[in-house]
């Protein structure tokens, strides 16, 4: 107790001087764990930067008090309290948040994912989220959706990739289908066939979505197989085939992604079909 008496102007000194020091280090702390929560929302970490932007917020608001409470303490005479405050603040914020931190359990390294009964497990990197958009741990849905590079299929802890885009998978099923499919089941008859193109068969649909309105043409490319059944489609649009969108049928599922008529091909297509697989649950 004499200690804390005799040295009650230097406790309350070292308060203040720690709770200084805390504001950049917390102001750090809470920008690094904003900045990975926001950009890789799928990440295991994002729980405990979600406590450590928390926990700064707590050690602040502890400095703080701690502070203000030791210099009124000590302006009244109550030196051995002022000292007291200051260590058992700054104790208990600094050993409590760090023994709490401990039991903060990371996220899921796995997302499940499902096509009719069939369970994938996505890791994480492959996850689809955006910034500021986690994924859902178990979302209902037939098919499912996931986000890679397409240049080599890496996930986006990849640093080579540049472009990371969305990749999705669909039973082959004619109950299911999205825009694209039910677009050339639709409209089949009201295309135009054009000259075959790279093995596709290549079909024009021109509409105008107003009576008087300019009119629109959509390029449809098409592979068939033996008995006329369609196994790849890509649509493109912008009046070139920079900026297409790929159906394709893969065993008993149809993947869609986007990239230019020449850039994606059957290697392509099963290529993401053996990834797929790798994630079904055994």
């Amino acid at each position: 107790m004499e200690i804390l008496r005799n040295r009650a102007k230097t406790f309350v000194v070292f308060g203040w001087v720690f709770f200084v020091v805390s504001v950049p280090v917390c102001l750090l702390i809470r920008a690094a764990a904003g900045f990975s929560s926001f950009y890789f929302p799928a990440h295991p970490q994002v729980t405990l930067n979600s406590y450590d932007m928390g926990a700064s917020n707590v050690v602040l608001a502890a400095g703080a008090f701690a502070a203000v409470a030791s210099s009124i303490a000590l302006a009244l005479k109550f030196r051995a309290t002022a000292s007291a405050l200051v260590i058992v603040i700054w104790s208990t914020a600094i050993a409590g948040t760090q023994v709490v931190r401990s039991f903060v359990k990371p996220g899921p390294d796995y997302f499940e994912r499902h096509i009719g009964p069939e369970v994938f497990l996505v890791p994480w990197w492959y996850a689809d989220s955006s910034p500021g958009r986690p994924p859902h741990e178990t979302p209902n849905e037939i098919g499912f959706v996931f986000d890679l590079c397409l240049s080599n299929l890496k996930g986006r802890t990849d640093i080579d990739c540049r472009f990371i885009q969305q990749v999705r998978v669909l039973p082959n099923e004619k109950n299911v289908a999205d825009p694209v499919l039910e677009s050339w089941r639709k409209y089949r008859s009201q295309m135009s066939p054009g000259p075959d193109r790279s093995g596709y068969q290549s079909f024009d649909l021109r509409y105008a979505l107003q009576t008087a309105g300019p009119t629109r043409v959509e390029h449809y490319f098409a592979r068939l197989n033996s008995n006329g059944d369609l196994t790849r489609l890509v649509k493109c649009w912008l009046g070139g085939e920079r900026f297409c969108m790929h159906r394709a049928l893969v065993g008993n599922y149809w993947f869609g992604y986007e990239a230019d008529l020449a850039a994606a091909d059957e290697t392509l297509d099963a290529e993401l079909a053996a990834l797929v697989e790798s994630w079904r649950r055994k």
